[in-house]
């Protein structure tokens, strides 16, 4: 056994450590959801850590990252192998950037490195390439444990720092443990670089002070109610139908039947009915569709607004996602054209390019982007909209309740997902938005989930996979701010930025000054006596 752990040296220690570590986040993700896990594998990051050269940060980061999206983002297969790899390499090389840019050279700027890098490599993660990809975060694996509560402070940015926050002050507690249990032991006293002087009680504590403090005062902060308003009677229409079916195979009238059908039973009073994605589809403007002039007549007969998904298509190469609003008398009053799109679903970057090397006709057309804040003013509130992706990024509820958005409103299509995965990333995403911004949320997809969610992250109502659901709720209306709606999250990437840079050079002059104080000697005999004896 001795020989065995003796082998595990260099750089395959730092890739064993850095799979277990990616390994424990990737579980802490929907669906598993076991949120203490993503703490427990940065713990094992920020142990590791300490004392590491740059080419085994590298290869830490390597091994973090590859497992961890291997199998946070392992639906991609199903689309495109090619696709899967391309991914996985990029999202890998995002983590093994985390590592290499933590100072190491004690273990107070470990402390203070790693949440900042994180936070700062999650930020650019956010938005490139391609403006960003946010699916297996971190910080989604936290949407059901108390340190979600940091959002409402700076959303899930500030997530991401805090959950590597508490790993390293899991890490420090446990090495201040071994250490008092070790005693003086001959390793503290020869390696003292490695072991440091200030791994005490102080610096685990003020980890674990901090790290405690910052979901506390999310969950003190304002809570973006308001002032008092009527509530509203909101029906969400799942029309049902099996997963793992995609868009091109799939007869659009089908799916616009099956949504129909099930709202014939509606009753009211209802102020609002919401349908998913892409439930109308028009080749000429669909505001003169019959399937427009069908969900006027439900508007009318419930006297409500009716939210819908609308594909417009333009040409034989373009088209919008938008979502439109009916008012009670039939017409439509307000639509909202999607700003963030997904690549290779929604569109082919560089098309031209690409189609010579790869077959595209999956996606036959490219959307066309909107450029307006997340906000519909409908007839039962002012609305807050992210059309499915869009709900992984904060800045889009963000813009949306800044605009007067009372109620978030995700329409949504995973009909083309098979199993959980992505389903259960989206469901835990529309918990850290719900909660960011002080609002309720409603998620509704054609094959689930669809939910109500409150301001405080919790799932009111769910519905089950593939069936045909309406969910009915009252949700709230809120015209509050929370911090985050206030500020986003400048303030804590400039904070995160002044952090690391801190650590980052009082550790490389701290270095040099140790380095210089070993140098010092009287004569070059007592040097040679000093190597002897180090030696």
């Amino acid at each position: 056994m001795k020989k065995a752990t003796n082998a595990l040296t260099g750089p395959a220690r730092e890739a064993v450590i850095g799979i277990a570590a990616g390994v424990l986040v990737a579980l802490s993700l929907p669906p598993f959801g076991w949120w203490p896990l993503g703490c427990f594998g940065l713990a094992s990051v920020a142990a590791a850590l300490p004392g590491l050269g740059l080419a085994r940060r590298l290869v830490l980061g390597a091994g973090w990252g590859l497992a961890q999206f291997a199998i946070g983002i392992a639906w991609t297969e199903q689309f495109s192998a090619y696709g899967f790899v391309v991914l996985l390499i990029v999202c890998a090389a995002f983590t093994c950037l985390s590592t290499s840019i933590v100072p190491t050279g004690r273990d107070w700027t470990v402390t203070v490195g790693l949440p900042a890098s994180v936070m700062l490599v999650t930020w650019a993660r956010d938005r490139f390439p391609l403006h960003g990809f946010p699916l297996a975060g971190t910080e989604l694996g936290q949407a059901a444990g108390p340190l979600e509560w940091a959002v409402k402070l700076g959303g899930g940015l500030l997530l991401s720092g805090e959950t590597a926050l508490v790993g390293v002050g899991l890490a420090l507690v446990a090495k201040a443990v071994y250490r008092r249990a070790k005693g003086n032991s001959r390793q503290s006293r020869e390696s003292p670089s490695r072991t440091g002087r200030d791994t005490g009680a102080r610096l685990p504590a003020l980890a674990v002070v901090v790290a405690c403090a910052l979901p506390l005062a999310g969950w003190l902060s304002p809570s973006g109610a308001g002032r008092r308003l009527s509530p509203l009677r909101v029906a969400l229409v799942q029309g049902g139908g099996p997963l793992g079916t995609r868009a091109i195979n799939t007869d659009p009238a089908v799916v616009f039947n099956r949504q129909l059908s099930e709202s014939a039973g509606l009753k009211r009073p209802l102020n609002l009915v919401v349908w998913p994605e892409g439930m109308l589809q028009a080749d000429t403007p669909f505001q003169y569709s019959a399937q427009a002039g069908q969900v006027a007549a439900l508007a009318r007969r419930l006297s409500a607004t009716v939210v819908a998904g609308v594909v417009q298509n333009l040409s034989s190469t373009k088209y919008l996602n938008e979502a439109a609003a009916w008012s009670p008398a039939g017409s439509v009053v307000a639509t909202y054209v999607k700003n963030h799109l997904v690549p290779f679903g929604e569109y082919i970057p560089d098309r031209p390019l690409l189609s010579k090397y790869f077959n595209v006709a999956d996606v036959p057309r490219d959307a066309i982007p909107g450029h307006s804040p997340a906000f519909m003013s409908t007839p039962a509130a002012p609305l807050g909209v992210l059309i499915s992706y869009e709900v992984f990024f904060g800045a889009r509820a963000r813009s949306g309740v800044r605009a007067g958005g009372q109620l978030l409103v995700v329409p949504t299509d995973d009909a083309s997902y098979r199993g959980t995965q992505v389903v259960g990333q989206e469901l835990a995403a529309a918990r850290l938005r719900a909660v960011e911004t002080g609002r309720w949320l409603v998620l509704v997809s054609p094959t689930g989930y669809s939910e109500v969610v409150r301001p405080d992250g919790v799932v009111e109502k769910r519905s089950s996979l593939s069936v045909a659901t309406v969910l009915e709720a009252t949700v709230g209306r809120r015209t509050g701010r929370t911090v985050f709606v206030e500020l986003g999250d400048k303030p804590f990437v400039l904070g995160a930025s002044g952090l690391w840079l801190a650590a980052t050079v009082c550790g490389v002059a701290g270095g040099r000054i140790r380095r210089s104080k070993r140098s010092k000697t009287p004569s070059e005999g007592r040097v040679s006596t000093w190597r002897n004896r180090r030696v």
